[in-house]
């Protein structure tokens, strides 16, 4: 089976890149990366917020996709990635604005991101690769509960789940093995 759509970006790889984009540059990119694999937002939700609701450790979004509402919890790797935050973008950190803007004052396009996540992680690779990992990441740690996965990502059909986190017919099959 061919998962088609953008690519899942592993969730090691992603924080690694994050946080080193983040040190090493004081790049502020890296710290979309990190929300991105972390809140499992699509990137239109994800340049929506701000300083002050990461801070606050938890709020509300409404998708602007589904219109669904979607309570968020902000994890200690965000959290983490916060404290490093402050220093990178100190004057917008304390102002609690957009965490996400360029250099010229904008919020990141998300065809801006898409160019540079392509560069980044190569070819085949976007934005929604970030939330696809974290629906990868979170079937993982729970113990492959696709419940939970379905009802973070608000889908409606577990088979769509299972293709979006990349699980892919081969694997279903090699279950019977363990049988």
């Amino acid at each position: 089976m061919i998962i088609e759509g953008s690519k899942v970006i592993e969730y090691d790889k992603a924080m690694t890149t994050g946080y080193r984009l983040i040190g090493d540059k004081k790049d502020k990119f890296g710290f979309l990366i990190v929300c991105g694999v972390n809140m499992g937002l699509r990137v239109s939700d994800l340049l929506g917020i701000s300083y002050d609701q990461l801070k606050s450790g938890e709020f509300v979004v409404n998708e602007k996709k589904t219109g669904k509402r979607r309570v968020i919890r902000v994890n200690k790797a965000v959290k983490d990635a916060l404290v490093e935050m402050e220093q990178v973008d100190p004057i917008n950190y304390s102002l609690g604005g957009s965490p996400f803007k360029s250099q010229k004052g904008t919020v990141y396009s998300p065809q801006h991101i898409n160019r540079k996540l392509k560069g980044i992680f190569g070819k085949g690779y976007s934005s929604h690769g970030l939330r696809k990992g974290f629906g990868r990441r979170l079937y993982e740690q729970t113990g492959n509960d696709l419940a939970i996965v379905q009802m973070q990502l608000q889908h409606t059909n577990p088979a769509d789940t299972l293709r979006y986190i990349g699980v892919t017919q081969e694997k279903l099959d090699e279950c019977f093995d363990l049988l």
